[in-house]
């Protein structure tokens, strides 16, 4: 079938997801709540029993974890309403109220999407939660039920890849680096060189999708898999078409089961149109998608582990070069992106290179998908454009501590360097941020001016050691030393010439390690000893911690 085929049946069997005189009610939220699912009954029960004529959609979740489930509601010649933290109370006044008397609720009302107003009801666009957001990546989430290809396509799914396949080759990676994409897997790698290094090669070549969560404080890969995979599955044929590879896979995390259920059930829907397998959309490229999964741990998620994992040998990073656009799996050409990087591409051909390069920075185009959380907790996953401030992320989304005021940041995941409240207006750009952070897994955890900083210093290097793969000697025992060195200071037992040696571990640290997990562990130390040096001075010269008292 060619797309206008594949539309016309997507069209024929689910009519009603673009019909303007259809009511429909998406119930959004995260897999595993399975308050979404009780919600989801409760209006299919309700609607029965009043006759009414309305379609109930499963959505993905939004990213917006604490505000689920949230219901939003599509009514014809009305904007878009959305109701957060539902039960079944709230559902039975919807539909008394809104469905069949045409009263909003505005008490029960959390915004309105859309450029129409409703009177006591705030705009999404008014609302700091939504305000510092651009979605690209994140477009579908929430809007779509995911394992419906049928709302993916009436939502401009494969154009993008439709109009690929009447590109060149050399083409369709000239569209990539117009359109500024960088790699979202930490390093900011651009995307377009290296799909043409492995295109250049020749021969056997292949493409991966690392769409593990490495990071525990990172949910982009879970967002997407749960919410939007088809968007990501796209994107991995188009990245097949450009570098001239036939076999795909997909990489992710053993027990992150509801992703995997996601994956496989969109990949035997794409079967049943013709999206996977021989003469895609007539056009005579063919290509499969396989899934892989592994138990996954902070050193697996680097490319080069993941590598090693599908080859079946132990997840351990190598050194590079040789890089693996030039020899990566089983020694062939390899394009591994990050699952972020492959759902961008899939937006930039949906819409067009221009677009995306309008958002961002002179030197960073696009946005970069956030995972937020306070006090350890995940609030949630948003998407802005290169160039916000912390500051103004933290403030406009509105992600505050339960205690206190605002100590700092720790960003970029578990090797990320603590950043203090005075430094929080560094935008977030891969140049900018050099030096007093990384951008890495996307990661930004709020710490609160109660927190101890010897005490979150040693925790996160205690954590990176237990994650270290013991292969290299700097990595294996600097975390150690580290990690004893900090627990002694903790316990009142630490030594004037403490702080120094931190130092020293940590700048061989960074220079003798293998992969950059080992390179970066000492950040949290460092710049914790940086910005917070008086209660390292504290714990050692006074026994007091700032934060709790005696030691």
């Amino acid at each position: 079938m060619n797309l206008e085929q594949i539309r016309l049946r997507a069209e024929s069997q689910s009519g009603y997801f673009k019909d303007s005189d259809c009511v429909k009610i998406f119930i959004a939220s995260q897999v595993g709540n399975t308050a979404g699912r009780v919600i989801a009954d409760v209006f299919r029960k309700r609607v029965k029993e009043k006759n009414l004529d309305a379609r109930i959609i499963t959505a993905g979740s939004f990213g917006s974890y604490d505000i689920e489930p949230i219901v939003l509601i599509e009514k014809p010649e009305n904007p878009c309403i959305l109701y957060k933290n539902t039960d079944p109370i709230i559902v039975s006044e919807l539909i008394d109220d809104y469905l069949l008397k045409d009263n909003p609720r505005p008490d029960l009302a959390f915004c309105s999407i859309g450029r129409e107003k409703i009177e006591g009801i705030t705009s999404a666009d008014d609302l700091p939660l939504f305000n510092p957001e651009n979605r690209i990546v994140l477009r579908n989430c929430g809007y779509l039920d995911p394992e419906n290809i049928d709302h993916y396509i009436l939502r401009g799914g494969y154009t993008g890849l439709s109009s690929v396949l009447n590109m060149n080759q050399s083409d369709v990676i000239e569209n990539v680096r117009k359109s500024g994409l960088r790699g979202r897997g930490g390093a900011g790698y651009p995307t377009a060189d290296k799909w043409r290094a492995c295109l250049e090669i020749g021969g056997e070549r292949y493409v991966i999708c690392n769409a593990a969560d490495s990071d525990p404080g990172a949910f982009t890969a879970r967002l997407l898999l749960t919410s939007d995979p088809y968007s990501v599955l796209e994107g991995m044929l188009i990245c097949a078409y450009a570098i001239g590879a036939s076999k795909c896979t997909l990489f992710t995390d053993s027990e992150y089961k509801p992703g995997i259920k996601m994956i496989n059930t969109a990949y035997a829907r794409m079967k049943e149109y013709g999206l996977l397998g021989n003469n895609i959309l007539n056009s005579g490229f063919s290509c499969e998608i396989e899934v892989r999964a592994s138990k996954i741990s902070l050193v697996s998620g680097e490319e080069t582990a993941v590598l090693r994992s599908l080859e079946n040998k132990q997840a351990m990073p190598y050194l590079r070069p040789p890089y693996p656009e030039t020899r990566g799996l089983f020694g062939k050409p390899t394009a591994i992106n990050n699952i972020e990087t492959l759902a961008n591409v899939t937006a930039i051909f949906q819409y067009n290179p221009e677009k995306i390069a309008d958002i961002g920075t002179e030197s960073v185009k696009g946005t970069k998908v956030l995972s937020l959380s306070s006090n350890g907790s995940t609030k949630c996953t948003i998407e802005v454009p290169f160039g916000s401030s912390l500051r103004d992320i933290i403030e406009q989304a509105e992600i505050i501590t339960n205690v206190g005021g605002i100590k700092g940041v720790q960003f970029g995941g578990p090797t990320g360097s603590f950043v203090p409240e005075n430094g929080l207006d560094i935008a977030i750009d891969y140049e900018t941020i050099k030096g007093k952070s990384f951008i890495g897994s996307g990661t930004l955890e709020l710490i609160d001016d109660t927190a101890c900083a010897v005490e979150m210093a040693m925790k996160k290097i205690s954590y990176l050691h237990e994650q270290s793969c013991g292969k290299c000697v700097f990595c294996r025992e600097g975390t150690f030393q580290m990690s004893e060195i900090l627990e002694d200071i903790c316990k009142g037992k630490g030594r004037p010439q403490d702080i120094e040696m931190l130092d020293e571990i940590g700048e061989h640290m960074q220079t003798g390690c293998i992969c950059d997990l080992g390179r970066r562990a000492p950040n949290p130390v460092l710049s914790s000893i940086e910005h917070f040096r008086n209660e390292y001075e504290d714990h050692i010269r006074g026994k007091t911690c700032p934060g709790k008292g005696s030691t």
